[in-house]
C-alpha cells in the first residue's frame, strides 16, 4: 500500500441518522470497490498527521545539518502503521578498528492512533545495515495525536537544531557500550542470564530466531547476540510493526547488560 495515499477524516453516523463523536479514518485504494479502505476510528479531537508531513519534517532536519549525504534506509507502512529512517557516514563512530557504527534519524506515525508521532535518533552497524534504536542512548520526541500538539513540527525541528551538534558525542558514548559487549564472549550461564534478566520481554518463538541467528551466524559474544536480535528485528522478511518496538526493546536490553558488565 503506497504509504503517501490520500488519507481522510470523515463523520460517522448510527442509523437513525444521529452523528456519532467519533470518525472514520480512511485511506485512498485504487484496488477497493469504494475506492477507500477505513483503517480507523478516532475521536473527534484526533490530530491526523499525513505520512508526508512526517517524511518532510525529517528531510528537513537531515537538510538544515551540517552534512549532505543521507540515505533512506527504512519505509515501512501496514496501511495504518508508519517508519521512515535516513542515515548518514560522516556521523560515525568504531566499535573496534573497522567496525563502525553511523547515526541516523527514525520517525514513526500512526493513522488509527496506535502509535504516537515520533521523531528520533538511531545507529546502523554498518557491517550489517542493521538498526539500533535505543531510548537510552538516543533522543526521541513524542506527541499524541490531538489538536493540542499542531505546532509538533516546529518544535520537533528546533530541538534537533539544537541537538544533532551532539550526535557525534552521542554516538561514539554508544560504541563505547557496544565494544564493552564485543569484550564478553558468552557462556550458557550467561545466556540463561541474558534471556531472564534483559530480554525476558520476548516471545519464545522470538527468542528462539535469536538463538538460531546467533548461534549460526554471529560471534559468540555479547554484541553477537545484540547483532542476531537486531537482525532478527530489523531485516524481518515479513516485517511487523512490532519488530520495531522490539529492536527497541532487545537493544536497550544488551545496553542494560552491557552497563553491568562495566560495573563489575
Amino acid at each position: 500500500m503506497d504509504p503517501y495515499a490520500h488519507i481522510e477524516v470523515t463523520p460517522l453516523f448510527s442509523k437513525d441518522g444521529m452523528k456519532s463523536q467519533g470518525k472514520s479514518v480512511r485511506i485512498e485504494d485504487a484496488e477497493s470497490k469504494t475506492g477507500w479502505n477505513e483503517i480507523g476510528v478516532v475521536s473527534p479531537n484526533y490530530l491526523l498527521v499525513h505520512n508526508s508531513q512526517v517524511k518532510d519534517v525529517v528531510d528537513a532536519i537531515a537538510d538544515r545539518s551540517p552534512v549532505n549525504d543521507w540515505k533512506q534506509r527504512k519505509l515501512f507502512f501496514d496501511g495504518r502503521r508508519f517508519v521512515y529512517s535516513i542515515t548518514t557516514d560522516r556521523i560515525s563512530a568504531e566499535i573496534t578498528k573497522g567496525d563502525i557504527v553511523r547515526f541516523g534519524l527514525i520517525a514513526y506515525n500512526s493513522y488509527d492512533g496506535t502509535r504516537s508521532l515520533s521523531v528520533g535518533m538511531y545507529a546502523e552497524h554498518l557491517i550489517c545495515s542493521n538498526g539500533m534504536t535505543s531510548d537510552m542512548y538516543f533522543a526521541k520526541f513524542s506527541f499524541r495525536h490531538n489538536q493540542g500538539n499542531l505546532s509538533w513540527n516546529d518544535e520537533t525541528q528546533k530541538a534537533f537544531d539544537l541537538l544533532l551538534p551532539n550526535s557525534q558525542t552521542r554516538l561514539t558514548r554508544f560504541a563505547k557500550a557496544l565494544n564493552t559487549l564485543k569484550q564478553k564472549d558468552l557462556t550458557m550461564p550467561d545466556l540463561q542470564e541474558i534471556r531472564e534478566k534483559h530480554l525476558s520481554a520476548l516471545s519464545v518463538s522470538q527468542w528462539g530466531k535469536i538463538v538460531d541467528r546467533y548461534l549460526s551466524h554471529e560471534e559468540h559474544n555479547a554484541f553477537g547476540m545484540l547483532d542476531a536480535c537486531t537482525q532478527t528485528f530489523w531485516h524481518n522478511e515479513k516485517q511487523t510493526h512490532s519488530d520495531y518496538r522490539n529492536n527497541s526493546l532487545s537493544t536497550d536490553g544488551m545496553i542494560t547488560y552491557a552497563q553491568q558488565l562495566s560495573k563489575n
